[in-house]
């Protein structure tokens, strides 16, 4: 044994050396204690809408597999960018997240004040569910397809406007096609969320919105909304009966938005991946599926790289359109 006896010490210091030595040679692992604290999740929309449902659903169910509470932060405006922002601002740690939509990379290309390049300066982590928008409009309306809404429009031009959920969402832009191929002049009211969007439709003072099954289904079951048509690729499985506008021949409204988790530019690949894989164990939960169900949210998950190619392919794609279309907000 000559030459490997050690005292205790010694072991312990050797023990702590080479610990540190394999800590510095796969950063990864220094993160295995995390979460140590609470973690903020960022929603830039206010309570309320589909988004904030989904956050604190998965929220309470991380918080469970974490150890840590998941706080919610609602940070709502300019088409989701001030809540984005303050995301990528924060340090890459995990303990700021954000829940957003396809906005996301909508935004910067209708605003040229927008500074911020939410590719550049976000991780993408997870994108967790999909979903299909409706249109819809109120019961005052008779129309029980587009085309009718777009003839009462037409025919009506002082009489018929549209909201979105705000300036530059998907429910703006699906709304401007519509526009567009229709040759309509239907005015565009931004709110500042889907809420505050089902009030005015519901008290006439706008008369089409297109938007999530969370805002839209509880009324189209008492009557008070009815749908005309969806967005995607295929019918929408929470309204079987409802055509797609790709069916009835409209083009650029066959895709479905994606609700994505996000961390700022930076954080530790591994740190990243466990919080993946953990977003995806709790959204392929039964009860998680069902409760987000009514809100018209398809549970998916991904893994990290699969969702940053999705992000670039989708800026990319939404960066043409409104190129073409003109629209800019500022």
């Amino acid at each position: 044994m000559t030459g490997y006896h050690h005292t205790a010490g010694t072991l312990t210091r050797l023990a702590l050396a080479a610990a540190c030595t394999f800590a510095a040679m796969a950063p990864g692992l220094a993160s295995a204690a995390w979460p140590e604290r609470p973690v903020t999740l960022v929603v830039p929309f206010p309570a309320g809408g589909s988004v904030d449902a989904m956050a604190r659903t998965m929220g309470a169910r991380l918080s469970q597999t974490w150890g840590q509470p998941v706080l919610v932060d609602n940070r709502p405006g300019a088409g989701t960018m001030i809540g984005s922002e303050a995301v990528g601002r924060a340090d890459p740690d995990g303990y700021t997240l954000l829940l957003n939509v396809t906005s996301l990379i909508q935004a910067p290309h209708l605003r040229k004040s927008i500074t911020f390049d939410p590719v550049k300066q976000l991780t993408p982590i997870n994108m967790a569910a999909t979903t299909q928008l409706i249109l819809v409009v109120n019961d005052k309306v008779p129309a029980t397809t587009p085309a009718e809404l777009a003839d009462l429009a037409r025919a009506n031009p002082k009489d018929y406007s549209y909201g979105s959920y705000g300036a530059g969402s998907s429910g703006h832009l699906y709304m401007h096609i519509f526009n567009e191929q229709n040759k309509l002049n239907m005015v565009h009211v931004a709110y500042r969320g889907e809420a505050p969007s089902v009030t005015d439709l519901l008290g006439g003072q706008i008369q089409a919105v297109i938007m999530s099954g969370q805002g839209a289904v509880p009324h189209m079951k008492t009557g008070k909304m009815r749908a005309l048509a969806v967005t995607g690729p295929e019918r929408a499985p929470f309204l079987p009966d409802v055509p797609t506008f790709k069916e009835l021949g409209y083009t650029g409204m066959a895709e479905s938005g994606w609700y994505g988790v996000f961390g700022p530019a930076g954080m530790d690949p591994a740190l990243v991946k466990k919080i993946s894989d953990d977003v995806n164990a709790v959204i392929k939960d039964k009860q998680v599926i069902d409760q987000l169900a009514p809100a018209g949210l398809i549970m998916l998950g991904s893994e990290p790289a699969q969702f940053a190619e999705i992000v670039q392919r989708d800026n990319q794609k939404w960066g043409d359109v409104i190129r073409k279309s003109g629209i800019q907000l500022d």
